[in-house]
């Protein structure tokens, strides 16, 4: 599948600062406990500040770590709208293509779902990948799904138009690889529920500023040092 982003796909960087090499991912699979039945809401805090496999709204899986300053929101948006029509995501455990426990648009016609994340201060979002499949165990012509800046809603990747995958018990993988500092939005299912959500992989990155910053910040810092041993000289 290939994505028309209107910004790099690889790296996006906010003014004045560069994104560390350090990170750490967490997955969401929506294995939530207690168990929640089909229809049901998946928890607004499912996902939110990961810092082991399991904490009281479910489990996760570990990429390179955790990621213990993101918190996740789900919405439910109206088309016709443009409005935030529901503040939750609905549950379902099978039949969307090959994957088992997904979130999923709560109503169809003139809705889409979408899952935000959203960094702490000081740190940024990498989208490494996601998953979605057809319900039931039918491929979706024709979906959409994009990837947005989520506090100015800007499309930063666009896979639209695309298959999703179902059939014969497949599913469609996104690998945006995308890097943001900020919310970081994915929206999926437009005027379609049966297109269900799993294995959401992403790390918190450090943001970090950038050199001539940076070099200033070493370069007060070699100043304070200066000073303390001159005082402590004259002492």
């Amino acid at each position: 599948m290939k994505a028309r982003s209107l910004l790099s796909h690889t790296l996006l960087l906010g003014a004045g600062v560069l994104l560390a090499t350090s990170a750490q991912a967490t997955i969401l699979t929506f294995d939530l406990d207690p168990a929640v039945p089909n229809y049901g809401d998946i928890p607004g805090n499912y996902g939110d500040n990961v810092n082991a496999a399991s904490d009281a709204v479910g489990s996760y899986l570990v990429g390179n770590g955790y990621t213990p300053n993101v918190t996740t929101e789900y919405n439910t948006w109206k088309i016709s709208t443009d409005t935030v029509h529901y503040n939750n995501l609905d549950f379902w455990a099978t039949g969307y293509g090959d994957l088992t426990n997904v979130a999923f648009s709560v109503t169809s016609s003139d809705h889409f779902a979408e899952i935000t994340l959203v960094p702490e201060p000081g740190w940024a979002i990498r989208l490494n990948s996601f998953d979605i499949a057809g319900y039931y165990i039918v491929d979706h012509p024709s979906s959409q799904v994009r990837i947005l800046d989520g506090t100015s809603n800007t499309i930063l990747v666009d896979y639209s138009p695309v298959t999703i995958l179902g059939t014969g018990g497949t599913h469609s993988a996104f690998t945006p690889g995308l890097t943001h500092e900020g919310p970081l939005s994915i929206r999926f299912g437009y005027n379609d529920w049966n297109v269900g959500i799993d294995n959401i992989n992403f790390d918190q990155v450090a943001v970090v500023p950038e050199p001539e910053t940076y070099a200033m910040l070493l370069a007060g810092l070699g100043l304070v040092g200066f000073m303390a041993r001159r005082r402590k000289q004259n002492a």
